[in-house]
């Protein structure tokens, strides 16, 4: 049974650059923190729901939200279950719970009086991906999607695929024995993969703090769902229109996996695949390709 999801905190935070309300909201009996960014237009909008990626955080997203406010979209950014500001275990990555996080988000913007109900969309990033696809599956409020490099189903090579499922079922003995997962540290991927195309925006991710922090604390079988979904099994039963968006250069989640992604794809659909971007498009070169991309979606489907 999902809880209800009362408001509790709307508290002015102040940015020139990025006007925004901070929100809080309960999902699953956890705080929620999320920003939300009016549209620059008057009356009643259409609102985009940004879900980030595993490992990630909402000031990721204000760039995008801005931009998007100009377009005359709201947005609400969160900090999903266990990451930013948000409630939860640390840096888990747990796709029934962050789907609840996004019903919840449904449930608050339904109580803004600047927000057309009948006009919610929702954006996804890798994990975020894997959790807006999956919350169509069993919420019809949200009329459109935008999912970019989408994690639907396992893409890591056999031997990292071997380590990881087996350091998570070491995991799962230790969370029976203890109540805590086994926490690794996955920093060599930073290093190892280049996570944006543009060098220089992959070196500002390979010393950012909190990716660092993170990465260091990466929990299994807590997160096990970054890499581990099959969620391509269920794709056909969405309906809502589907914009899939990928980086030509992602070295995390392969362009192959767009193209299949968007063949078990039944509703209104349209795939654009962007060249210099990598997994981090709403970070990356050609980032503000991504955000028209986006709002030119959002502004056909939730007309």
């Amino acid at each position: 049974m999902r809880e209800s999801t009362p408001f509790l905190t709307s508290d002015r935070v102040d940015s020139t650059t990025h006007p925004k309300d901070l929100v809080i909201f309960k999902s699953l009996g956890v705080n929620i923190h999320a920003y939300f960014t009016p549209a620059q237009t008057q009356g009643t909008n259409p609102a985009l729901i940004i879900s980030h990626g595993a490992g990630e955080f909402k000031e990721n997203y204000l760039e995008m939200a801005q931009h998007l406010s100009k377009r005359g979209i709201s947005c609400l950014i969160l900090d999903m279950h266990g990451h930013g500001a948000s409630g939860g275990q640390a840096y888990h990555v747990s796709i029934r719970e962050w789907v609840a996080d996004l019903r919840a988000a449904l449930d608050y913007l339904m109580t803004r009086k600047d927000v057309d109900p009948q006009r919610i969309g929702a954006f996804g990033l890798s994990s975020g991906g894997t959790a807006i696809l999956e919350t169509a599956l069993v919420d019809q409020r949200l009329r459109a999607l935008v999912a970019l490099d989408a994690t639907v189903m396992n893409t890591l090579p056999w031997s990292l695929t071997l380590t990881m499922g087996t350091i998570s079922a070491f995991g799962y003995l230790k969370r029976w024995l203890t109540g805590k997962d086994i926490r690794i540290s996955i920093v060599k991927l930073l290093h190892e993969v280049a996570l944006a195309s543009d060098p220089e925006i992959n070196a500002r991710l390979r010393v950012d703090p909190g990716k660092i922090r993170a990465f260091t604390n990466f929990p299994l079988p807590g997160a096990a769902a970054a890499f581990f979904v099959n969620t391509i099994r269920r794709v056909a039963k969405i309906t809502a229109p589907t914009l899939i968006i990928w980086g030509e250069d992602d070295n995390l989640d392969p362009v192959s996996t767009a193209h299949t992604l968007h063949n078990a794809l039944t509703c209104e659909k349209a795939l654009e695949i962007v060249p210099g971007n990598g997994h981090v498009g709403h970070l990356d070169r050609n980032r503000v390709r991504v955000f028209d991309l986006t709002a030119d979606w959002l502004l056909k489907y939730l007309a």
